[in-house]
């Protein structure tokens, strides 16, 4: 009897053990936040704000939003204060310095955050029409030139969009996949004898390439989704012709999150409220809470209420 009751608990403990395995692990744990610019590098600029501030602010709000609703997550921030991040004023090395940190963070996803301007003057805008010619001079000298009107313009452009890098095999991306693989608390001494210029190398970079351009794009299509239910107009999911070097040197999926257009004056008045910076922040956490479960393999309830 003592033997079968023995059996029966050595039974029971082993069921216990296998029903209460850990969970897998998220493919997600560090996730790396730009505010954009910087330091003497104000980016653009609306009537009362800078860029460099308004994404500092919306970035820091991020950081705490994605912590609180995902605790074991590791935030990376590139910048918490107004400087140009790295040890040189520059702009190509703050781009350096940036892309270097989330490599070397092992970061999972890299995201950036600035705000828009369509060219013009923020507020209004003046635009010089031709109206008619006139005669001036006398005899020889004597000859027409142009007369203009000039009428200011509101501006009007608002809305969001999110560019993700320009596939392209000459691109460096590639490049900084192998340099995160081969960097970070996490990294082996395989990855740090790998050669990195070789075929193999170059190979695993182009199946990760395919790989995190596809996360990119998919991660930017969630946060404009997110932005239209909030009722902001999207511009959608963009590849820039000229490249964004911060998103090409950074070894992994990288987004940049253009949050709204400071030339036009009611949209910078939003980006620079409580209120505003926090709706933004809650649809960049809700897409980023779908992207997360789609890697994981997680279903989700797609008809939640908002």
């Amino acid at each position: 009897m003592k033997k079968t009751s023995t059996l029966l608990a050595l039974c029971v403990i082993t069921m216990g053990s296998s029903s209460f395995s850990p969970p897998p692990r998220s493919q997600i744990r560090t996730v790396i936040i730009d505010p954009g610019h910087g330091g003497f590098d104000p980016g653009t600029h609306g009537l009362i704000s800078k860029e460099k501030n308004v994404a500092l602010s919306i970035s820091l709000r991020l950081g705490k939003a994605l912590q609180e609703a995902f605790p074991d997550l590791k935030i990376v921030y590139t910048r918490t204060t107004d400087i140009m991040p790295g040890n040189k004023p520059t702009l190509p090395e703050g781009i350096r310095y940036r892309a270097e940190l989330a490599n070397k963070a092992h970061g999972d996803l890299f995201l950036c955050i600035h705000c828009n301007s369509d060219g013009h003057d923020p507020g209004k805008y003046a635009v010089r029409r031709l109206i008619r010619y006139k005669t001036v001079g006398r005899g020889r000298r004597k000859h027409q030139v142009p007369v203009y009107a000039t009428n200011w313009v509101k501006n009007t452009t608002t809305g969001t969009a999110t560019y993700i890098w320009k596939a392209d095999r000459n691109l460096p991306k590639g490049d900084a996949i192998n340099q995160r693989q081969g960097l970070g608390e996490n990294a082996s001494a395989d990855n740090a004898a790998f050669d990195m210029t070789s075929p193999e190398a170059k190979m695993r970079a182009q199946l990760y390439e395919k790989k995190y351009f596809a996360n990119s794009a998919l991660l930017g299509t969630l946060v404009q989704n997110e932005f239209v239910r909030s009722g902001r107009r999207s511009e959608g999911v963009v590849q820039r012709q000229v490249g964004i070097g911060v998103l090409q040197a950074t070894g992994m999926p990288s987004v940049l999150i253009e949050t709204g257009y400071l030339s036009n004056k009611e949209e910078e008045l939003y980006l620079n409220s409580k209120k505003g910076q926090n709706e933004i922040v809650k649809d960049i956490v809700n897409a980023f809470r779908q992207y997360k479960a789609k890697l994981d393999g997680v279903k989700q309830n797609t008809g939640k209420k908002r």
